[in-house]
């Protein structure tokens, strides 16, 4: 994710690697775990807004059956 939007900007990727560089080995962790919290968390919302899609199209297709039962 990070790193989509600083290939689209090369400046902020410059930026972004002097930044890196200044750190120290345990500030560099914390910033891996932090980016790491914040994957997880963009994968939770793409799950859950998946979950919400699968509940609307099972009641699509509930719906769909009875409107073929009424047909018969």
């Amino acid at each position: 994710m990070q790193e989509e939007m600083c290939e689209e900007h090369p400046i902020m990727q410059t930026i972004m690697t002097e930044m890196w560089e200044l750190l120290t080995i345990e500030e560099r962790k914390k910033v891996a775990v932090m980016r790491m919290d914040m994957i997880i968390k963009w994968m939770e919302v793409k799950i859950h807004d998946m979950e919400k899609m699968i509940e609307l199209k099972k009641e699509a297709i509930a719906n769909m059956q009875k409107i073929k039962e009424m047909l018969k």
